[in-house]
């Protein structure tokens, strides 16, 4: 079993038709569950109305938060149990991993039907070469061209 405490994130759903001193309670209970369990709390970010991308026990909107923690892996089960008995609509506890360094983007190529590592972020939009020999772009003919497509 693994001894050493680790980084988590709890983030809930509460009900639309709870007033903001009850989301402000139910965040503080869930928090002393947390803390119930030998958890200790990083940050706790306070309960927020919004509109959901789908209904949820067919709640359109939904007061959204969420709270950092360590604790102990064998706790995250009895934490996960105790937030299903609160009136939460939905909740997930997620394992918090440390990004050591920023991902690539890729862009797909449809014709190739593969992803294509995208060139990092120091890559200039124009080749060096073209902005070092002086080429300027010229505004009044980039204006004209896009009347004469879009037809203005």
């Amino acid at each position: 079993m693994d001894s050493e405490a680790k980084n988590y994130e709890l983030a809930y759903l509460l009900s639309p038709s709870l007033t903001e001193g009850e989301t402000l309670g139910i965040a503080g209970k869930l928090s002393a569950v947390i803390e119930g369990e030998k958890g200790a709390i990083r940050r706790v970010e306070t309960a927020k109305k919004r509109r959901l991308a789908y209904a949820v026990k067919k709640e359109r909107n939904a007061y959204f938060g969420w709270t950092t923690f360590a604790a102990l892996p064998a706790a995250i089960a009895s934490i996960d149990k105790k937030t299903k008995e609160m009136s939460v609509l939905r909740h997930l506890v997620v394992e918090e991993e440390i990004e050591t360094r920023r991902p690539l983007l890729r862009t797909y190529d449809a014709g190739a039907g593969r992803a294509i590592p995208a060139a990092g972020p120091q890559t200039p939009a124009v080749p060096r070469e073209q902005e070092d020999a002086g080429e300027k772009l010229d505004f009044e003919a980039l204006d004209k061209k896009l009347e004469e497509i879009l037809g203005k």
